[in-house]
């Protein structure tokens, strides 16, 4: 049986840098919706690490309760930028015939903001509070 090997943080990051460069041909019409979806994967992935740090039980929760339990160990403001950023990844997300894909400036707005907002949250090393 092949072992399954999730990617790492910094893996998610270059999938998604490579396709906002225009290095992945074979993505066809997908590579927006694709790059959105590895950004909040990777948004999610590190948020899954800092629990695993600072508060294992949270991980079993729902990525709103996650979220809303940011505050506490990260600050308000980042906990507010990371929820505002995992939202509007959420909905670029899903397809609407009514709505244009994401632009090249949305998503390298949102690869950057998930590349700051990644580093936060990997400085926390243990809880605040």
């Amino acid at each position: 049986m092949a072992e399954q090997v999730t990617p790492t943080v910094p893996e998610r990051l270059a999938a998604a840098d490579d396709l906002l460069r225009g290095a992945v041909t074979d993505a066809g019409g997908l590579w927006s919706r694709a790059t959105v979806w590895i950004l909040r994967i990777t948004l999610e992935q590190a948020i899954d690490q800092l629990w695993l740090r600072v508060a294992p039980p949270l991980a079993r929760c729902s990525m709103r309760a996650q979220l809303l339990a940011l505050d506490v160990y990260i600050g308000a403001e980042v906990a507010a930028r990371i929820s505002a950023l995992w939202a509007v990844l959420s909905r670029a997300g899903h397809h609407h015939d009514y709505e244009l894909a994401p632009t090249v400036e949305e998503l390298r707005g949102w690869y950057e903001d998930t590349v700051l907002l990644v580093d936060r949250l990997e400085t926390v090393r243990t809880a605040s509070r």
